[in-house]
């Protein structure tokens, strides 16, 4: 059995169904007890996982690093499979290494995917995903042109990060002159949204 088979039958073993764990998410408690049992098995599969691309195996390492399991060299083993990461596969990689590391500067391949992506489902994932990082002036630079995406998804939850960084609980559909601005056919107002987003950082 070639890699990327032996990959795909341990992760259905591992988390079931593949559009089941698409739809909802992976659960990790077959993860960590095989983890403790078979550390090196694990780590064999993950590898593998990397290899083909899949971003459960990256949110596999996120989980281990959160349960204290991840393997020694995990932060070697993510930052090979990140040189050729692209779109969401380069966001879960990223995650992960900031789960494991502690260091914000992983939020820099996210930003990059969020400028840089085709598909507006990618851009609003990476969007989401800045929201789990302290804020910074390049960060909040790469948002602030996120809330002017022709796609009106993007902007939505870009100007939720730039929310949540300014220390408001809120999401736009609380802000109503916030949800005004973005949701306006004009680009000026997108334009107005950023302004006062990236304002609220800078008081």
């Amino acid at each position: 059995m070639d890699g990327d088979a032996e990959w795909r039958q341990w992760r259905r073993e591992m988390f079931g169904d593949p559009y089941v764990v698409w739809h909802e998410g992976p659960q990790f408690a077959a993860l960590l007890e095989a983890a403790r049992r078979e550390p090196r098995r694990v780590e064999r599969m993950l590898r593998a996982g990397l290899a083909a691309g899949d971003t459960v195996a990256a949110q596999s390492f996120t989980g281990l690093a959160a349960a204290g399991l991840a393997p020694a060299d995990a932060v070697s083993i993510l930052r090979t499979g990140l040189i050729r990461a692209t779109d969401e596969f380069r966001i879960r990689v990223a995650e992960a290494l900031h789960a494991l590391t502690g260091d914000p500067g992983w939020a820099t391949p996210i930003a990059e995917v969020l400028t840089e992506a085709t598909s507006e489902l990618v851009r609003l994932d990476a969007a989401i995903a800045l929201a789990s990082f302290p804020p910074n002036s390049s960060l909040i630079q790469t948002l602030a042109t996120a809330v002017v995406d022709p796609e009106y998804l993007v902007r939505y939850h870009a100007a939720n990060t730039l929310l949540r960084w300014s220390g408001d609980p809120r999401q736009v559909d609380g802000v109503p002159t916030l949800l005004e601005k973005i949701t306006d056919r004009a680009e000026g107002a997108w334009r107005a949204a950023a302004d006062e987003l990236t304002a609220r950082l800078c008081r």
